[in-house]
């Protein structure tokens, strides 16, 4: 039975109008206006950018790995969905194959604007460097990108437009290559287990190689531990798991009210506020070891140079701690609330978190560095400040990722999957 899909609507007067032509109005402007930045960096190379040899890496690699972080839930649900065989989260976990797949192909799309060189995206591929955490990233990220668009795949196909479109009756050519594309779509749903597996995988290789290149930067001051990767990995299962509850409930309680019940999204909140509290228990022990117990005399002045210019030592007792603290209590308290916008006011919080953790880690040891000099280590103050193209080239990429969810979200049928037992 195909679903009844509600239009998100706002009062006018005594009409109710759909918000939904005017929302994609508000993204195609934030799409051409990135295109406008993005002809800029093509045209005209990084020299249009803040970006300096001292700070190489800013505005575009912070979303780059909030991208990633925020896609966390698709490796966490896939476990939960076919490794451990918990069916009543299967449509859960394809609303997290999407924003997996999402979150993964703007960070793809990002970099080929922050590479310099867009053309030879291809290299890392053919010409290998496995001694390099970078090249091992990329490889992981290509792979799992591969991974997520043959779990989407089927869901995709799962449009009645691939299976009872009248063409389909019109034009035999159609009904052949629909026969052949739902023929897939059951291979692809039959390899769910292994492509599980090869995801997890994936995932946990790069996102804690992603906290391991920060240990290894000229930032190792502040950053150098050995928890970073754990860090890199538990805040984005829980700032991915955070996100997939909030649209979650947009998605199945107000579009599609009925088709998940309320008990499975409290349950998608008690795993975010449980995976959050653990991550954040780690990281204030880490900076307790970091800034607590230690004698480094350049973390400390390292502290106090990022406390002149920014509001560093605010921005991580507020943000990334209060942000994950209480948040994480109150989603793990989900079925004793059970109030759904208190929940997603919550969850909201862990999100802007887990953005904050990757600001941080990307900023922090290039704008506040200490210098290589074994004998006479001093701590080099940076600058950076993003260009108007680096915003427009942002605006494009997170255009598309919401324009991604919103047409997926008003379109695909997220159903049961019609594969499970044949």
């Amino acid at each position: 039975m195909q679903t009844i899909i509600q239009p998100l609507t706002m009062r006018l007067g005594k009409r109710e109008v759909d918000i939904f032509p005017f929302w994609l109005a508000i993204l195609g402007v934030g799409i051409l206006f990135g295109l406008v930045g993005a002809y800029q960096v093509f045209a005209y190379g990084l020299q249009v950018t803040g970006l300096t040899n001292q700070v190489p890496w800013g505005l575009w690699i912070t979303i780059d790995l909030s991208a990633i972080a925020l896609g966390g839930s698709a490796f966490t649900f896939g476990v939960i969905v076919y490794l451990l065989r918990i069916k009543r989260m299967e449509i859960i976990g394809k609303l997290s194959v999407l924003l997996g797949f999402l979150g993964y192909s703007a960070a793809g799309m990002i970099l080929l604007f922050d590479l310099g060189q867009p053309l030879r995206f291809w290299h890392p591929v053919v010409f290998w460097q496995p001694h390099s955490l970078l090249w091992e990233i990329t490889m992981c990220v290509v792979l799992y990108l591969t991974v997520l668009m043959a779990e989407l795949l089927p869901i995709v196909l799962e449009h009645p437009a691939f299976t009872s479109h009248p063409w389909l009756t019109r034009f035999p050519i159609l009904r052949k290559a629909s026969n052949g594309l739902n023929w897939l779509a059951r291979r692809l749903h039959s390899f769910a287990p292994a492509l599980a597996v090869i995801g997890l995988t994936l995932s946990l290789l790069h996102q804690a190689s992603l906290g391991a290149t920060y240990s290894v930067l000229s930032g190792r001051g502040l950053w150098f531990n050995q928890s970073a990767p754990v860090q890199f990995v538990l805040s984005a299962m829980g700032g991915g798991t955070a996100l997939l509850f909030f649209l979650s409930v947009v998605v199945f309680r107000i579009m599609r009210p009925g088709q998940v019940k309320d008990e499975v999204l409290y349950d998608v909140a008690r795993i975010a506020g449980g995976i959050i509290l653990l991550c954040i228990y780690i990281r204030v022990w880490d900076w307790a070891v970091t800034n607590y117990y230690s004698f480094d005399t350049e973390v400390a002045l390292q502290t106090e140079m990022l406390n002149s210019i920014t509001p560093y030592s605010t921005s991580f007792w507020v943000g990334q701690v209060l942000f994950a603290l209480i948040p994480g209590m109150i989603l793990l308290a989900a079925k004793r609330i059970r109030n759904f916008r208190i929940l997603m006011a919550a969850a909201i919080l862990p999100i802007i978190c887990t953005v904050l953790v990757r600001w941080n880690y990307n900023f922090s040891g290039l704008i506040a560095w200490i210098t290589y000099d074994p004998f006479t280590p001093t701590v080099v103050l940076n600058s950076y400040s993003p260009t108007w193209q680096e915003w427009a080239v942002a605006s494009l990429v997170i255009s598309y990722w919401l324009l991604g969810f919103s047409l997926a979200a008003r379109y695909l049928p997220f159903s049961g999957s019609k594969h499970t037992h044949e």
